[in-house]
């Protein structure tokens, strides 16, 4: 990504004013110069410039190594470098020497101290010169705590580059804290003086892993904050709990509860003793929040019990769900002991006085929200409607909307409702999952987000996240947010399923993380995870601040995220990059040392404050099955500790507003309505816009459009109350083209000087041939803000079909700013699959086309093949004619697309031009693309190139026999082959004949991938036969081939069986697969043979472990541990940043003993979250994939396979899909290693 303009960084700073630390005078400026070289000083910039702006430090970014002159640094009271710039001028070494000597500061950060080489003078500044590094996490010794810098200063602990120095300058040098380097220490931070200067050094910072620690930027404000001339200040990145409290209580209790300690893997000491709950007066006390805020209780036992989720009415009254039955005691219908309960604050004096059960008999309802004149609950598995009819705040009609939530896992059902900006009601669920009907329509997903018609006549599934989902909210703008579980407390939804499923053949990718970290931040060590330590596993709620009660630095800006297991509520700071958005976890709005504390629910209420539902439960977890436990009903263990008694809810109150006097929309009329889209609490504006939208009426166009029409912006560049009036114009059925007014003020909004006005307008507009030429003529495209050009092509690809928007898309996707963006090249292809031959045409015509991109001619090649599976005979004449005409550089990718997709049996009737073009096509495109012309030619049934068949083939047999060709035409000239020829027995020989002894291992793997294509009869067989007279690693291949085709997986048995070919050379997986093949007879035949050889595990895992338990007791060999991991684990595990990412992360399991951990890796399928389970896919081709379910929309699969691979499965190749309720990760990890060796990887795995 190019550097963006410093002014586009000034504006995203403008909402972080200095409300509380520090006035005008009082604040410190720093020039931050960096470069554009591996470390990304721009991308740590980011990360540090939003925590100190609050704190009264103003850093403005650069890459100019130019503003190294005395002009552009007499602005500043501080210069921080961080970066490796080689060079520097005389002119600028001087101007720098001068600031410093002048009485400014200086702060060189980590790589600083290897920049400017040819400077000695610079160096000697510094202090050192950076020499080699290691890497590793680790701490440092602080050996000056008296120190300005260093007192109070507790350190911190976090993985980084191990710098050793060299060139030390020790004049006028104090080092502060040093490093452990063999026998010596390492000086680590520094400071120095040069004439009046101050200089501060430290060697933390390689990435973002240390820059986004909170120790770090404490470290960095004091070195800033004495380099500028202060030598007194009290700061602490570890908030401390309120002393002068009594302490807590205890009582004896059996709980699993692993500590991280300096001997991680063992348990705890208190593990037999448990706090015992305190006074809801005595909690509130516990609570440590940031200056100015204060948590003020609103509701607590014995009024209410056990509230799992929350809204409110638009009287202002909170709502609650309150549950017992969570989460293992499911009731049948009607035979429930949850209830929803009104809580209502009658005096205003910030305290709820009167409650009232608005419906009972419930069992473990997961979200309300207000819609059609009632409350929608999911309640697994209905989404129910309840409604007052004769107003006494109790239900009286209570009806099933829909049902198909999956009750397996209570933990992983559906949850956070909310209405949307487009009418419909939004949420998300984890992997429970849905299956069953949303109107008239059969849906089955899981894990994501989804929307359905408040009046549930329609559904949707929106996109895939990665894992355990439970939180979504909405930006002012409308931008959606969500949360997971477990490490991705923070994800952006950019691009709904559907615009993806609208291109044939093509499918999204789960959404992953948008968060830099997971990692959480309690002030207690009293924290009870199963894995994962220190980071969030049971993230819940993603709550962005959308009112003004907050000070400016919150609005629009800071998301709430609840981490229960470390008792606080995380602020995660959100910056948009381009289409995209980064999230920072910045402080904790609320944290506690009570460890019954546990915020499940954070959000803005109609107060303008957050509210929070502390659930206050001192056993959140609910799974894995600790050891010795046993699974409810609703798959969380079993334990009499799990509280049924407790709960609180709390306003997070600031600068001690505690009054609380709601309005009440319920009676108002249109009017009333129209002037609340004004209103500054995002609460208030979207019930005002829901009740106009119920109400569906068309009499407030013209208020409305009055609305969108006013220009101004506030302080942080909105007009929230256009974007809403343009949303319920749409609601209201005025945006359908219909209505002149609302069509004209959706028009006119696409130059609105707000943004989040633009991205509106283009959300809501008529999907017409008029909006179409509109937002061509806005140059909508081409916006300066990325949510804007995103949701440009986002409508396009909605729009009719034209030959002017298509050339607008093809000359917009050349703009660095949309090709070079995360998102907008998945938009613009959808984009140009609406106007697909216009866009293919015009891209052929471009002047443009030699400037083309990697990803760009992805694009094309992506049309090119939606184009021909809509199989379009009628006109495929006119675009062969538009290659002809083409650079070899756009005629590739769309020939390539045209034989991907074009289907058999659909004929072309081409006329003489149309076939003279097609031989000049045929000269024109490279040489490994020449066959897939002449197999598509084939399939349109042309003669036109039959005289350049036998040519063309003969060629590619010649490139591919030829030892002197290189590795990568050969492959292609075999898989060209087989495009042609996936028949051939004759062909696949030939292909098979090239891989022998004497191949290179990447020759033999791309040949066999060749090969594997074939449809031919005997081809296994064939690859079978030559299997004793390879290598090793090409035997493996050979394997692994084979083993994706039933027939060829029945042949490798019979060869096992007649001719003894050794099964033992099978990975442990590949013997689960054979011996669980879908096809029985493989399978008995599969068990039969490994049975025989000794190779299926012991189906009594139990007395495996029990077998092996004695090496947990002993010490084992780390080093070997690791290098086990590396060839075992790492295709599927990420430990400490190092394998791939599909089962679950092994870094934080060291906070499990040994003998756990065993249990998991002998018995995988003892306890599997429905994120791991095995699903086994067969398609059409008799190709099997086993693995684990990433994503799936209406038009494919996505899988990972157990060697890390990523499969996309196209539903109409999809045959069978068959899923399990075991683990990926198969049974028998005995089998391939010895027990000395499981004992070394255990300890590996323990270690830290």
């Amino acid at each position: 990504m190019k550097t963006p303009p410093l002014a586009t960084l000034l504006i995203w700073l403008g909402f972080m004013s200095a409300t509380s630390l520090a006035t005008a005078d009082e604040r410190i400026s720093a020039l931050f110069l960096g470069d554009n070289g591996h470390h990304r000083p721009l991308e740590r910039a980011r990360q540090l410039i939003p925590v100190l702006k609050p704190r009264g430090i103003d850093i403005e970014y650069t890459d100019r190594v130019e503003d190294l002159n005395p002009d552009k640094l007499a602005s500043y009271d501080c210069l921080i470098v961080y970066a490796n710039i080689g060079k520097i001028t005389e002119a600028q070494e001087k101007a720098l020497l001068d600031f410093v000597e002048e009485g400014k500061g200086f702060v060189p950060l980590h790589c600083a101290s290897y920049c400017f080489l040819n400077s000695p003078k610079y160096i000697a500044l510094v202090g050192a010169q950076f020499k080699r590094h290691g890497t590793g996490v680790f701490h440092v010794d602080n050996i000056q705590p008296k120190h300005p810098i260093m007192k109070g200063y507790q350190g911190f602990e976090s993985w980084d580059e191990t710098y050793v120095h060299a060139h030390h300058n020790e004049k006028n040098r104090t080092v502060l804290e040093t490093r452990k380097e063999g026998k010596t220490d390492e000086p680590w931070t520094w400071v120095r003086t040069r004439g009046r200067g101050r200089i501060f050094y430290t060697a933390w910072g390689h990435d973002q892993r240390t820059w986004e620690h909170p120790g770090f930027h404490e470290l960095v404000e004091r070195g800033i904050r004495w380099s500028t001339g202060e030598d007194k200040f009290s700061l602490s990145h570890k908030r401390k709990p309120h002393g002068g409290l009594k302490p807590f209580d205890f009582k004896s209790a059996e709980l699993p509860n692993y500590l991280p300690n300096r001997r991680w893997g063992t348990l705890g000491q208190d593990l037999n003793r448990m706090q015992k709950p305190v006074s809801p007066a005595l909690s509130q006390k516990h609570m440590v929040l940031p200056k100015g805020f204060e948590a003020r209780l609103f509701a607590a036992e014995p009024d209410i019990t056990k509230p799992i989720t929350m809204t409110w009415d638009t009287r202002g009254r909170l709502w609650i769900s309150e549950t017992t039955d969570y989460p293992n005691e499911i009731k049948p219908e009607g035979k429930g002991e949850d209830r929803i309960r009104i809580c209502e604050d009658t005096d205003g004096d910030g305290r709820a006085d009167k409650f009232t059960v608005f419906a009972d008999k419930l069992s473990i309802p997961t979200s309300l929200c207000f819609a059609g004149g009632g409350l929608l609950v999911h309640q697994a598995p209905h989404t129910l409607f309840l409604r007052d009819t004769d107003g006494d705040d109790r239900a009286d009609e209570r009806k099933v909307l829909f049902s198909g939530w999956s009750t397996g896992d209570t933990h992983a059902g559906p949850s956070n409702m909310h209405w949307g900006f487009d009418n419909w009601i939004w949420g998300i669920v984890g992997y429970s999952g849905f299956n069953g009907k949303i109107g008239e329509e059969q849906q089955r997903f899981s894990t994501g987000f989804y929307r359905f018609k408040p009046d549930g006549s329609r559904g949707e599934f929106i996109r895939n996240t990665n894992n355990n989902s439970w939180g979504v909210s909405f930006s002012e703008e409308g931008v959606v947010f969500g949360s997971t579980a477990n490490r991705n407390p923070s994800v952006y939804m950019p691009i709904a399923n559907r615009y993806y499923e609208a291109v044939r053949g093509w499918s999204s990718k789960r959404l992953d993380t948008s968060s830099q970290t997971a990692r959480f931040y309690p002030i207690t060590p009293n924290v009870r995870q199963v894995d994962h330590h220190e980071n969030f596993t049971a993230a819940a709620g993603h709550a962005l601040y959308t009112a003004r009660s907050y000070p400016k630095h919150y609005w629009n800006r800071a998301a709430f995220v609840n981490g229960p297991t470390g008792h606080l509520v995380a602020t995660f700071l959100i910056e948009g990059i381009g289409s995209d958005y980064l999230t920072r976890n910045s402080w904790n709005l609320l944290a506690s040392d009570d460890e019954w504390t546990a915020p499940i629910m954070s959000e803005v209420g109609p107060d303008g404050m957050v509210w929070m539902i502390d659930w206050y439960n001192y056993i959140v977890q609910h799974n894995p099955t600790p050891r010795g436990y046993r699974n409810g009903k609703g798959n969380a263990y079993v334990t009499p500790l799990r509280d049924k008694v407790h709960g609180r809810i709390y306003r997070l109150v600031y600068n001690g507003r505690n009054a609380y006097r709601p309005q009440d929309l319920q009676k108002a009329s249109p009017a009333q309505l129209v002037a609340q889209l004004s209103n500054n609490n995002l609460f208030w504006r979207k019930n005002a816009q829901r009740l106009l939208v119920e109400r569906g009426n068309l009499d407030v166009v013209p208020a409305l459009s009055r609305l969108a029409a006013d220009r101004k912006v506030d302080e942080i560049g909105l007009n929230t109350a256009a974007i809403h009036a343009l949303w319920t114009m749409h609601g209201i059925g005025a945006m359908d083209g219909s209505v002149p007014a609302a069509t004209g003020a959706a028009l006119g909004a696409l130059g609105h000087p707000s943004a989040g006005v633009r991205r509106t307008a283009l959300k809501v507009a008529p999907r017409t041939d008029t909006s179409s030429r509109a937002i061509i003529k806005a140059g909508s495209l081409r916006d300066p803000a990325g949510q804007v050009r995103l949701a440009a092509f986002l409508a396009l690809a909605e729009m009719p079909p034209s030959k002017d928007a298509a050339a607008a898309i093809a000359a917009a996707i050349n703009l660095p700013a949309n090709s070079g963006d995360r998102w907008i090249p998945d938009a613009a292809t959808s984009a140009a699959a609406r106007h697909d031959i216009h866009f293919l045409q015009a891209v052929a015509g471009s002047p443009e086309a030699t400037r083309q991109d990697a990803r760009q001619l992805e694009l094309i090649e992506r049309i090119a093949e939606h184009y021909a599976r809509g199989a379009p005979v009628g006109n495929a004449g006119e675009l062969v004619l538009s290659c002809a005409g083409t650079k070899r550089l756009i005629a590739d990718p769309i020939v390539r697309g045209l034989a991907k997709g074009w289907p058999q049996g659909r004929a072309v009737k081409f006329n003489a031009a149309e076939e003279k073009a097609l031989a000049k096509v045929l000269t024109r495109i490279s040489g490994p693309v020449k066959g897939q012309l002449l197999s598509l030619a084939a399939r349109w049934k042309t003669t036109a190139l039959d005289t350049h068949i036998e040519e063309v083939i003969s060629g590619y047999v010649k490139t591919m026999t030829s030892p002197e060709a290189p590795e990568k035409d050969r492959i292609e000239a075999a898989s060209e082959l087989v495009s042609f020829h996936g028949g051939d027995k004759n062909i696949a020989n030939e292909i098979i004949d090239e891989i022998t002894p004497t191949a290179s291992p990447s020759l033999a793997k791309g040949l066999l991938g060749a090969v594997s294509k074939s449809q031919a009869p005997g081809v296994g067989h064939s690859l079978l036969g030559k299997y004793d007279s390879l290598t090793p690693g090409t035997k493996q291949e050979i394997l692994r081939v084979v083993l994706k085709r039933a027939d060829w997986s029945r042949s490798l048995l019979e060869k096992s069986q007649k001719d003894g070919l050794d099964l033992s050379a099978l990975t442990l997986d590949q013997k689960q697969g054979l011996a669980r093949h879908p096809d029985k007879g493989v399978a008995a035949l599969a068990r039969e043979l490994l049975a025989k050889a000794g190779s299926l595990p012991n189906p009594d895992r139990q007395k495996v472990i029990d077998s092996l338990l004695a090496i947990t007791r002993k010490p084992g060999n780390a080093g070997n541990g690791k290098e086990l991991y590396k060839k075992l684990c790492s295709k599927c595990h990420v430990h400490s940043g190092e394998g791939k990412n599909i089962g679950p992360e092994l870094t934080g399991m060291a906070v499990h003993p040994k003998e756990e951990l065993l249990i998991h890796i002998l018995d995988p399928n003892r306890s599997v979250e429905g994120n791991y389970r095995q699903y086994t896919v067969v398609t059409r081709k008799g190709k099997i994939l086993t693995g684990l379910l990433a994503s799936e929309n209406r038009n494919a699969l996505e899988i990972y396979d157990a060697e890390g691979a990523k499969h996309i499965v196209l539903r109409e190749d999809l045959k069978r899909l068959v899923s399990s309720k075991l683990s990926l990760m198969p049974e028998g990890f005995e089998k391939q290693l010895s027990a000395q060796g499981i004992g070394d990887l255990l300890e590996f795995l323990t270690q830290r």
